[in-house]
């Protein structure tokens, strides 16, 4: 549920902070050749409150701030505490910010601009796996738009989210001395993050899509599990394909192929099977909900063999 502030709540905290800016150092003289202006600080909340559990290991955090003036600044900070410090001179006018957390190149990602802007005043920034079966740490990302006015600090409030689905995939009661192995068909190869949906969130999956490998699911006995990160489902895609590979000790493959409904960025997914529900063909039919989880008592889904 999100919180709402009332008005002298609002203004009692912009006199605060404008009060605490003031006793820590004076604002930067005009660098906008005496063009009013005005600032912009920023307030980072959590579309997920559950992901507020991982503000203290953020270190790497993002904001690249364009104008319909045609101004741009970018600036980055090492943890979510230093970043709270910032207060960004603009002159007055409108602005689109976006605020990405974690999704740096020493975690995994690759950012890259990808035209010129189109559906707001940002720079169209993608971002995807340097290797898309490497299930590399989560990532958070936001969009926000502004007003700046003369003289006056602005809060811009972004709600971080996760980017990257997460797929756990559960298989028990194997013979034993078999082996899995899996590959999940239809992955985005990158998500335009300054595009929006038609239902107006930010972040756009690719139509190019790819093939990502699991590997050799690891085993505990007769059950086999593994969870990976991965990019959502490609734009270009209306369901997923899971195929499971099971391999017997004589050397014998058996395939199954799952089709599932699409990925969607930032949600939790999983698939719980025993040996006896596997079929060359499993379809899971979708209950209108983002997560979808299978298995003995259908929650989520229906399995259709």
């Amino acid at each position: 549920m999100n919180k709402k502030i009332f008005p002298l709540m609002a203004a009692a905290a912009m006199m605060l902070l404008t009060a605490c800016y003031h006793d820590k150092h004076e604002f930067t003289p005009n660098e906008f050749d005496g063009k009013p202006v005005g600032y912009v600080a920023p307030q980072l909340l959590w579309e997920d409150e559950a992901d507020a559990a991982a503000i203290g290991s953020i270190n790497a955090l993002s904001f690249q701030v364009q104008g319909a003036n045609g101004v741009s600044r970018a600036r980055s900070f090492s943890s979510i505490e230093e970043s709270a410090d910032w207060l960004q001179q603009l002159p007055a006018g409108e602005y689109d910010i976006l605020v990405t957390a974690d999704m740096d190149e020493p975690s995994g990602y690759v950012l890259a601009a990808t035209g010129t802007p189109a559906e707001n005043m940002l720079t169209p920034t993608s971002v995807s796996l340097r290797e898309p079966a490497s299930s590399p740490r989560q990532s958070w990302y936001a969009v926000t738009h502004v007003t700046i006015s003369e003289d006056k600090i602005t809060v811009a409030e972004f709600r971080l989210r996760r980017l990257l689905t997460t797929l756990t995939l559960n298989i028990g009661n194997m013979p034993e001395s078999y082996t899995i192995n899996a590959k999940v068909e239809h992955i985005a190869q990158s998500v335009l993050l300054t595009s929006q949906t038609t239902a107006g969130h930010y972040g756009v999956p690719s139509e190019d899509e790819l093939t990502v490998d699991f590997g050799s699911m690891p085993s505990t006995g007769t059950s086999f599990s593994m969870t990976k990160r991965l990019m959502p489902t490609a734009s270009s895609a209306e369901r997923t394909i899971i195929h499971l590979y099971l391999v017997t000790p004589q050397g014998i493959e058996q395939d199954c192929t799952i089709d599932a409904p699409n990925m969607q960025i930032g949600q939790n997914y999983k698939l719980d099977l025993n040996y006896d529900d596997i079929h060359p063909y499993i379809y899971i039919k979708s209950t209108g909900v983002n997560d979808w989880e299978v298995g003995n008592d259908l929650n989520g889904g229906q399995v259709h063999q």
